[in-house]
């Protein structure tokens, strides 16, 4: 039987031993019809290099280098440019693939012509059961977002809905090309995944996740008796990430939420999580070893992402 051609789409920066770990899990992969493609975002530790030596008998890789630090919106559209397939899978160097996972999507797909968009549950790597992510759903006036961290209220269900998929999501290629639906460069990181699949949905697509469908994502850590990293660290540990986290926020309900909702997001909602993200960096005392100046640094770099993404909207610069 002919499989469909799927691309998947790794964009990576500076994490040369995750990516050879994930193009590892990808050769066990039972659907055998793929082509990889990897967008070195400007790495500096020889990725590019290492990854041709390591894997040079694999003919189905390709690797193309930014000059310039891209961040995954663009990396994205890059490796999207040089894909070949019906469906493009899109997913980051920090996690494993589980060998059913493309499988499980593409029999989806080619069930249900609806389907604009497809995304598997996330498992921790550190800790295998554990789930970090079965669903978005999101809350347009507050903007605050819940992640469905089990699958029980899923009950039998095989798929489900969900507002956007973070992380790793196949989407059937032909709707791209369609509608131009490529993802918002401005963005870089944070909230680019959401606005792409709700650009999906406006054009009468769905977005599910695939229950048999699993990816390992090598996010958090777990060892007995000692800190642990959650998302907070990372917020810590790259001070870019609190900046963009709160500018894209405003930028992404800027342009899905409603002018009355929007009213309130801008004068109560973000400055209460300004306030809430602040004092959760200004106190954080998770894992690894942050001076009171790196908690303070990260706490006034999510405030002044805050007052950016605010400039941005009220001069009509959101992306």
């Amino acid at each position: 039987m002919n499989q469909s051609l799927v691309s998947i789409v790794i964009p990576t920066h500076n994490r040369k031993l995750m990516l050879r770990r994930l193009l590892e899990s990808i050769s066990e992969s039972k659907y055998k019809n793929i082509e990889i493609i990897i967008v070195d975002d400007a790495s500096a530790d020889g990725t590019a290099e290492f990854i041709k030596e390591k894997f040079k008998k694999n003919k189905n890789i390709r690797i193309f280098r930014n000059k310039n630090n891209l961040y995954t919106a663009g990396s994205r559209n890059e490796g999207f440019k040089h894909a070949k397939g019906e469906y493009v899978f899109f997913i980051d160097d920090d996690n494993v693939l589980d060998k059913n996972a493309i499988s499980n999507f593409v029999s989806l797909f080619s069930q249900d012509l609806s389907i604009g968009e497809l995304g598997p549950v996330n498992y921790s790597y550190a800790r295998k059961q554990k789930v970090l992510w079965a669903r978005t759903k999101r809350n347009m006036l507050t903007t605050k977002t819940d992640q469905s961290r089990s699958l029980s209220e899923f009950g039998n269900l095989n798929n489900w809905d969900t507002d956007d998929i973070p992380n790793a999501f196949i989407i059937r290629s032909s709707i791209v090309k369609k509608y131009k639906i490529f993802f918002k460069e401005k963005y870089g990181i944070m909230y680019e995944e959401s606005d792409y699949a709700y650009r999906i949905r406006k054009k009468g697509y769905k977005i599910k996740v695939v229950k048999q469908a699993k990816i390992y994502h090598d996010i958090d850590s777990f060892e007995p008796g000692k800190k642990n990293k959650d998302y907070l660290f990372h917020f810590m540990d790259d001070k870019r990430r609190p900046f963009v986290f709160a500018r894209n926020r405003i930028i992404f309900h800027s342009r899905y939420s409603t002018k009355i909702q929007n009213f309130f997001i801008l004068f109560f909602w973000v400055w209460l999580f300004a306030l809430y993200y602040s004092y959760k960096l200004v106190f954080y005392n998770g894992y690894g070893e942050f001076s009171f100046k790196n908690r303070l640094e990260a706490a006034l770099s999510y405030l002044k992402g805050t007052v950016n993404g605010i400039e941005l909207v009220f001069n009509n610069e959101s992306f």
